[in-house]
């Protein structure tokens, strides 16, 4: 009886999405190498910005040899903006070991794509149902959505207990006949009807058997983890611009924004504070940055003193760097100051 409601379940899910399903977007072409960079992009990111940096970046490594033999540093570049660097170093030491290890193909088994930098269980999931056709199951943030209200998963959704009890079902509900079109269906919902906020469950394939539309309680689900409280940090960039030019220095491996370009910063001031020109205010995900910007007006002899490089700003896409710092370019090419 449990297997027939699952397999019903999943037969509804895949019906919508053969109407309903998105279907255009630029990786959905059953390429393993597109399915990888679009599900360690889309981690943290929407899919409307997301777009734009898969074309950008396929344009340039349009296979994973071109990615596995480029430059970190100019991989992390065509990052920018995007955020959690981390995910793009990862994307390339794996492509590394993809060479190395597997004839420059991404492994076609759960056990050795897990053991690849980045990849986690439901981005391998994702990796062999979307690419391969294998009935696996996934579990990111919109499918943990659905799952949680559809069958009213009682508790935080990043403790392990929760997460076994969301991965058992996912596993009991996985297409055997048609794993692709399934969980590219599971995202879509989530990402398009079972919404964080205002979920469309009048549209939805399966809400006649949503336990928590049901119980009317879909707002409450998944259930609210506790919310973190972000670390107040303040920082003393300096800028310093000349004939259209800004200096930056690389950031070091360890701390804020590692092996970005940045401006030359000091971390920690005590006095002096009557030279900072402007502030910004930039959010981490666990810190909140007071960015108190120092502008340099005899910017030449600093050079000496701080290693870095001198980099025209219409180039700056050349080096990978963080938000923050065109933040503060904007501001300040907005202000009276230069």
């Amino acid at each position: 009886m449990i297997e027939k409601k699952s397999q019903v379940f999943a037969q509804q899910i895949i019906t919508w999405y053969q109407h309903s399903g998105r279907k255009h977007l630029p990786w959905q072409n059953n390429n393993p190498y597109f399915v990888w960079l679009s599900e360690i992009m889309l981690q943290q990111t929407q899919v409307i910005k997301v777009v734009e940096y898969f074309n950008r970046f396929i344009a340039r490594f349009p296979t994973l040899k071109d990615l596995a033999t480029a430059k970190q540093q100019d991989v992390l570049a065509l990052w920018s903006g995007l955020g959690y660097y981390n995910r793009a170093r990862n994307l390339h030491k794996a492509a590394g070991l993809c060479l190395q290890n597997h004839a420059c193909k991404l492994p076609q088994n759960l056990e050795d794509l897990i053991a690849l930098p980045g990849i986690g269980r439901s981005t391998a999931g994702a990796i062999l149902s979307l690419a391969f056709d294998q009935s696996v199951s996934i579990m990111d943030g919109n499918v943990k959505r659905v799952f949680s209200r559809h069958f009213m998963v009682d508790g935080d959704p990043t403790k392990s207990a929760t997460q076994k009890a969301l991965w058992t079902l996912a596993d009991a509900h996985v297409s055997k006949s048609n794993p692709r079109h399934y969980n590219q269906a599971l995202m879509d919902i989530g990402a398009t009807l079972c919404t964080r906020h205002k979920p469309d469950c009048e549209r939805c394939p399966v809400q006649d058997s949503c336990a928590a539309y049901a119980n009317n309680v879909v707002a409450d689900y998944p259930q609210a983890k506790k919310a973190v409280k972000k670390q107040t940090v303040e920082l003393y960039p300096r800028l310093r611009i000349d004939h259209g030019q800004v200096y930056l220095c690389q950031r070091p491996a360890g701390g804020i924004w590692p092996e970005l370009w940045f401006l030359p910063l000091e971390e920690k001031r005590t006095n002096y504070r009557d030279d900072v020109a402007f502030t910004v205010e930039h959010i981490l995900t666990h810190r909140r940055l007071i960015l108190n910007v120092i502008v340099d007006q005899t910017a030449s002899q600093y050079e000496k003193h701080e290693p870095g490089c001198w980099v025209d700003i219409d180039k700056l896409s050349n080096y990978p760097h963080p938000v923050a710092l065109r933040k503060i370019l904007q501001i300040y090419e907005n202000s009276q100051l230069h």
